[in-house]
């Protein structure tokens, strides 16, 4: 007798945002069994060579996947698979598996499995999370060369049908890249991260994404209808007819909002009373360019440079180049704000000599790693000096802290400008400096800030964390996480008058920019340009081109005299509908 499931609700990690409807195909995959027997001595050679054999057919087929994916998604994304082939030639790796073969004579396939073995403990014994996520490199290295060792082949993810809904344990990143819109319309797994190859991808895709739900791979049969909500982080299996109904509602609602608003995705962000806000898009890769876009971006306002360093080993100068110009010329004439490196130093500990810190928010990380490793710091500030030729480029700085971190980065930077000149390069001979506010000192020293920093752009999300001591990624205290919150509205409002004061630019570029609940209340506060994820900028544009600037500053100023945020929230959803009928 058929046992009929009930309805389950799985929490996760809101991985890529967007609602997706469909069955359950689950994916799961074993690891070939491992003969323990030793080998023969007369085996020895021949074993080494079907070791050294099979290590090429993986490299070749790794080479294949690199080359599929930078023809069909770009060459940044191309880029995770560098990181795979240079683990996979790594010399440690194997000569540690021929040593195991020639001396303790055992098969290719448990030396291999026991040399990974060692390279996956020391992963783990580093304890940080951006580590952690690269471990699935290696284990899609070890399963890649363990299923060609038995002698079978890599199962591909060709059985699909449409509608389809993605649920397993893990998804490698050679597994991932084959996942294309047509077929696939959500992922849902039980582990992995935001940070991950797997969340970058499907990013990349756009493929609504829940990672980190616990159990879903065992709550969830094949053929389950199933719903991923990437927005709030939840998987429902088996929904009940009413939920269907109400996502099934939202989806059509959202495609035809989508539609509507494509359709005046060209008109300028203008006030009902003539006043104009600039609109850009943040983006991690240079393929997301073509679609900020699409969705009307004026421009770039804060290119994270992170995915660059998601290699076992630190950019070149020419490799970010290359990632640089692809954005500036993509964006053209528009302009690109380009954010050095913004990783803690647990984040590269497998490239830099660091010691694990109790507190990377709070440690060696941004501003102070680049000032401490000047080299690093110049290699890119090169890299967008030349990229800004010809072009608008700005540079910004995160998690700067004092006046003294901001006159050393200047100081470098024309020393960089210095050594290019020299070597008759051809850059960006005024290239401005910026500082992102994120630390209540700077808010707090915002006149000081102004009249030395070429322009500001407010990174809500750190700003509201370090002033409310709340680290949102600990569930136990995400609830208290309120960028709405009287004394970060207060901050930001300070920023905003220095600016204006000292007559430099001031703009979002944290999470709050995106949200339509804010829009208003930013205008009213003084902010000049929004930039965020660019599939929320149509939303953002209706907003002000339905509102006043007049009503934006006089709600605003009622916001500053409250005094929680739940007070805030009420008094802008009251004010949404009462002066701007929305």
């Amino acid at each position: 007798m058929t046992t009929v499931r009930e309805y389950a609700q799985i929490s996760g990690i809101s991985a890529s945002p967007g609602i997706a409807i469909g069955k359950a195909f689950i994916y799961s995959k074993e690891m070939p069994p491992i003969r323990q027997r030793p080998i023969a001595t007369h085996q020895v050679e021949a074993e080494v060579e079907r070791f050294l054999a099979t290590l090429h057919q993986a490299g070749e087929a790794i080479r294949r996947t690199r080359r599929l994916v930078e023809s069909e998604q770009g060459t940044d994304l191309a880029q995770i698979f560098d990181a795979q082939l240079a683990m996979l030639e790594d010399v440690m790796v194997k000569e540690q598996t021929l040593t195991w073969i020639r001396q303790k004579h055992y098969c290719a396939e448990r030396a291999f499995s026991l040399t990974l073995q060692q390279v996956k403990k020391g992963f783990e014994n580093i304890e940080n999370e951006y580590l952690r996520q690269r471990l699935s490199d290696v284990v899609d290295i070890e399963h890649q060369v363990l299923i060609r060792l038995a002698g079978g082949e890599i199962q591909a993810l060709d059985s699909l049908r449409a509608n389809t809904v993605i649920v397993a344990h893990d998804l490698l990143p050679s597994e991932s890249v084959q996942l294309g819109r047509r077929l696939v319309k959500g992922i849902a797994l039980d582990g992995g991260g935001s940070t991950s190859h797997t969340a970058i991808i499907a990013r990349s895709l756009g493929l609504p994404t829940v990672l980190g739900a616990e159990n879903c791979s065992r709550e969830v049969e094949s053929g389950d209808l199933v719903i991923v909500d990437g927005n709030e982080g939840v998987v429902h299996a088996r929904p009940t007819v009413e939920l269907l109904r109400n996502y099934r509602g939202q989806l059509r609602r959202q495609l035809r909002r989508e539609r509507d608003l494509s359709s005046r995705r060209s008109l300028p962000a203008v006030t009902r009373d003539g006043h104009e806000m600039g609109l850009k898009a943040n983006v991690d890769m240079p393929a997301e360019v073509e679609q900020a876009v699409e969705n009307g971006a004026r421009g770039v306002g804060m290119y994270r440079t992170e995915f660059l360093f998601l290699d076992y080993r630190l950019p070149t100068e020419e490799e970010q180049l290359a990632a640089f110009t692809q954005i500036v010329e993509g964006m053209a004439p528009r302009p690109v704000t380009i954010r050095t490196l913004d990783l803690g130093g647990d984040k590269l500990a497998h490239i830099l000599d660091t010691t694990p810190e109790a507190n990377p928010f709070l440690g060696w990380r941004g501003i102070r790693i680049c000032l401490d490793t000047p080299e690093l710091f110049k290699t890119q500030l090169r890299a967008i000096l030349r990229a800004g030729v010809d072009a608008d480029v700005q540079i910004l700085m995160p998690m700067i802290s004092s006046l003294d971190e901001l006159r050393r980065a200047r100081a470098l930077l024309e020393e960089t400008k210095e050594e290019l000149s020299a070597e008759g390069q051809k850059f960006c001979q005024d290239c401005p400096l910026g500082v992102m506010v994120e630390v209540p000192s700077v808010a707090l020293m915002a006149d000081q800030f102004a009249a030395e920093a070429d322009f500001f752009s407010i990174g809500t999300n750190d700003l509201t964390q370090y002033t409310l001591a709340v680290d949102r990624s600990m569930s136990r205290v995400a609830g208290l996480f309120d960028p709405f919150h009287p004394s970060v509205l207060r901050l930001i409002k300070m920023v905003t008058d220095s600016a204006h004061r000292h007559g430099i630019p001031c703009s979002i570029c944290g999470e709050m920019g995106g949200d339509p609940l804010a829009t208003v209340l930013l205008m009213g506060l003084g902010v000049e340009c929004l930039s965020m994820s660019s599939g929320l900028i149509p939303e953002v544009k209706e907003v002000i081109r339905s509102s006043f600037l007049a009503d934006a500053r006089r709600i605003a100023a009622r916001c500053l005299e409250l005094k929680t945020g739940v007070e805030v929230h009420q008094y802008l959803e009251e004010a949404g509908e009462s002066h701007l009928g929305h």
